[in-house]
């Protein structure tokens, strides 16, 4: 759930990353960026579950972000 508000914000501050595919492309490199520095500093460790939940939860962000309630409050 950490992610989620990603799903919502990043579509909407980099307007090219509004499609399904070039929103998992990002999340998909940012997260693994994420995991990487984890492993690099010591600070975590690289986990697959962690990657794969934080995608899924930037998934449902996505989603809530693509409903025509979240558009409308958004665009006010």
């Amino acid at each position: 759930m950490l992610f989620l508000p990603m799903g919502i914000y990043v579509p909407l501050f980099i307007k090219s990353v509004n499609r399904i595919g070039k929103f998992v492309g990002f999340m998909t490199v940012l997260l693994f960026s994420l995991e990487l520095i984890q492993l690099v500093t010591r600070r975590g460790s690289f986990d697959i579950d962690d990657f794969m939940l934080n995608l899924v939860g930037a998934l449902i962000g996505y989603g809530m972000w693509n409903t025509k309630l979240v558009q409308r409050l958004l665009q006010t």
